[in-house]
Protein backbone atom coordinates (compact mmCIF):
# COMPACT_ATOMS: atom_id res chain seq x y z
CA UNK A 1 0.00 0.00 0.00
CA UNK A 2 2.69 2.23 0.62
CA UNK A 3 4.05 1.96 -2.71
CA UNK A 4 0.94 3.10 -4.70
CA UNK A 5 0.27 5.74 -1.86
CA UNK A 6 3.72 6.86 -3.09
CA UNK A 7 2.73 6.16 -7.03
CA UNK A 8 -0.34 8.66 -6.12
CA UNK A 9 1.76 11.46 -4.39
CA UNK A 10 4.25 10.94 -7.59
CA UNK A 11 0.92 11.16 -10.13
CA UNK A 12 -0.60 14.75 -7.99
CA UNK A 13 3.20 15.99 -7.74
CA UNK A 14 3.90 15.88 -11.58
CA UNK A 15 -0.11 17.60 -12.24
CA UNK A 16 1.57 20.19 -10.19
CA UNK A 17 4.62 20.39 -11.65
CA UNK A 18 2.85 20.30 -15.02
CA UNK A 19 0.38 22.37 -14.28
CA UNK A 20 3.21 25.18 -13.79
CA UNK A 21 4.60 24.17 -16.78
CA UNK A 22 1.74 24.75 -19.18
CA UNK A 23 0.97 28.26 -16.87
CA UNK A 24 4.71 29.39 -17.72
CA UNK A 25 4.54 28.26 -21.19
CA UNK A 26 1.19 30.19 -21.69
CA UNK A 27 2.88 33.69 -20.91
CA UNK A 28 5.80 33.13 -23.61
CA UNK A 29 5.58 35.71 -26.29
CA UNK A 30 3.64 34.84 -29.65
CA UNK A 31 6.36 34.33 -32.36
CA UNK A 32 5.89 37.80 -35.13
CA UNK A 33 7.65 35.68 -37.68
CA UNK A 34 6.89 32.17 -39.11
CA UNK A 35 4.70 30.05 -36.91
CA UNK A 36 2.27 31.79 -34.85
CA UNK A 37 2.96 29.31 -32.39
CA UNK A 38 6.11 29.53 -32.58
CA UNK A 39 7.97 28.41 -29.21
CA UNK A 40 4.36 27.57 -27.14
CA UNK A 41 4.16 24.74 -29.40
CA UNK A 42 6.85 21.85 -27.72
CA UNK A 43 6.47 22.93 -24.39
CA UNK A 44 2.12 22.49 -24.66
CA UNK A 45 3.07 19.04 -25.47
CA UNK A 46 5.58 18.46 -23.05
CA UNK A 47 3.46 19.69 -20.37
CA UNK A 48 0.26 17.97 -21.99
CA UNK A 49 1.84 14.53 -22.15
CA UNK A 50 3.04 15.23 -18.01
CA UNK A 51 -0.54 15.62 -17.50
CA UNK A 52 -1.37 12.47 -19.61
CA UNK A 53 1.11 10.51 -17.87
CA UNK A 54 -0.08 11.66 -14.60
CA UNK A 55 -3.53 11.03 -14.66
CA UNK A 56 -3.01 7.43 -16.31
CA UNK A 57 -0.69 6.73 -13.01
CA UNK A 58 -3.75 7.60 -10.89
CA UNK A 59 -6.17 5.19 -12.79
CA UNK A 60 -3.65 2.81 -12.76
CA UNK A 61 -2.82 3.30 -9.02
CA UNK A 62 -6.49 3.29 -7.91
CA UNK A 63 -6.92 -0.04 -10.13
CA UNK A 64 -4.45 -1.77 -8.46
CA UNK A 65 -5.82 -0.56 -5.18
CA UNK A 66 -8.89 -2.27 -5.59
CA UNK A 67 -7.58 -5.67 -6.53
CA UNK A 68 -5.33 -5.50 -3.61
CA UNK A 69 -8.42 -4.81 -0.97
CA UNK A 70 -8.71 -7.03 1.73
CA UNK A 71 -5.12 -8.37 0.84
CA UNK A 72 -2.53 -8.18 4.10
CA UNK A 73 -0.32 -6.03 3.60
CA UNK A 74 3.91 -6.59 4.10
CA UNK A 75 5.88 -4.74 6.67
CA UNK A 76 8.49 -2.09 5.69
CA UNK A 77 11.90 -3.76 4.07
CA UNK A 78 15.11 -3.41 4.52
CA UNK A 79 15.79 -1.72 1.36
CA UNK A 80 13.06 0.92 1.53
CA UNK A 81 15.78 3.38 2.99
CA UNK A 82 17.85 2.26 -0.26
CA UNK A 83 15.56 2.70 -2.82
CA UNK A 84 15.21 6.59 -0.84
CA UNK A 85 19.04 7.30 -1.26
CA UNK A 86 18.97 6.27 -4.84
CA UNK A 87 15.93 8.52 -5.61
CA UNK A 88 17.59 11.46 -3.79
CA UNK A 89 20.97 10.80 -5.54
CA UNK A 90 19.25 10.87 -9.03
CA UNK A 91 17.46 14.19 -7.48
CA UNK A 92 20.66 15.77 -6.76
CA UNK A 93 22.52 14.23 -10.45
CA UNK A 94 19.45 15.62 -12.22
CA UNK A 95 19.75 19.21 -10.40
CA UNK A 96 24.10 19.11 -11.24
CA UNK A 97 23.23 18.38 -14.75
CA UNK A 98 20.56 21.14 -15.30
CA UNK A 99 22.79 23.66 -13.45
CA UNK A 100 26.10 22.87 -15.74
CA UNK A 101 23.50 22.33 -18.98
CA UNK A 102 24.00 25.69 -20.49
CA UNK A 103 27.69 26.26 -19.60
CA UNK A 104 29.02 22.89 -20.55
CA UNK A 105 26.47 22.45 -23.49
CA UNK A 106 24.43 19.89 -24.78
CA UNK A 107 27.13 17.43 -25.79
CA UNK A 108 29.21 17.31 -22.67
CA UNK A 109 26.74 17.69 -20.12
CA UNK A 110 24.43 14.57 -21.37
CA UNK A 111 26.67 12.32 -21.90
CA UNK A 112 28.05 12.72 -18.63
CA UNK A 113 24.67 12.64 -17.14
CA UNK A 114 23.82 9.57 -18.76
CA UNK A 115 26.60 7.61 -18.19
CA UNK A 116 26.10 8.28 -14.85
CA UNK A 117 23.05 6.98 -14.50
CA UNK A 118 23.86 3.97 -16.62
CA UNK A 119 26.59 3.31 -15.06
CA UNK A 120 25.10 2.71 -11.64
CA UNK A 121 22.16 0.80 -13.12
CA UNK A 122 24.06 -0.56 -15.53
CA UNK A 123 26.91 -1.95 -13.47
CA UNK A 124 30.51 -3.39 -15.01
CA UNK A 125 29.10 -2.95 -18.40
CA UNK A 126 31.34 -0.01 -19.68
CA UNK A 127 31.31 -0.38 -23.50
CA UNK A 128 27.83 -0.79 -23.54
CA UNK A 129 27.02 2.40 -20.97
CA UNK A 130 29.67 4.40 -22.98
CA UNK A 131 27.80 3.33 -26.38
CA UNK A 132 24.06 3.99 -25.04
CA UNK A 133 25.20 7.21 -23.48
CA UNK A 134 26.84 8.55 -26.60
CA UNK A 135 24.76 7.44 -29.54
CA UNK A 136 21.44 8.58 -27.59
CA UNK A 137 23.41 12.03 -27.36
CA UNK A 138 24.06 11.99 -30.84
CA UNK A 139 21.15 11.21 -32.06
CA UNK A 140 19.34 13.24 -30.29
CA UNK A 141 21.66 16.14 -31.26
CA UNK A 142 21.38 15.13 -35.15
CA UNK A 143 17.83 14.95 -34.46
CA UNK A 144 17.19 18.17 -33.22
CA UNK A 145 20.20 20.39 -34.71
CA UNK A 146 20.52 18.81 -37.85
CA UNK A 147 16.68 17.28 -38.88
CA UNK A 148 14.51 20.00 -37.08
CA UNK A 149 16.58 22.69 -36.84
CA UNK A 150 16.23 23.62 -33.34
CA UNK A 151 19.35 24.94 -31.71
CA UNK A 152 20.81 23.09 -28.25
CA UNK A 153 23.09 24.77 -26.09
CA UNK A 154 26.71 24.41 -27.42
CA UNK A 155 28.31 26.10 -24.38
CA UNK A 156 32.24 24.65 -23.90
CA UNK A 157 32.36 23.43 -27.76
CA UNK A 158 30.55 26.74 -29.44
CA UNK A 159 30.11 24.93 -32.16
CA UNK A 160 28.12 27.77 -34.01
Amino acid sequence: MRALRADLWLAVTVIIVAAIYLHADYWLRQATLGDPLGPKAFPALVGGGLTLSAVLLMFETWSKRRALQGTRVEPRSKDDKHVILVLLGMIVWTGVYYYFFETAGYLIATPIFLLGLVSYFNKGKHLSNVLVSSVFTASVYLLFSGLLGIPVPSGLLYLE
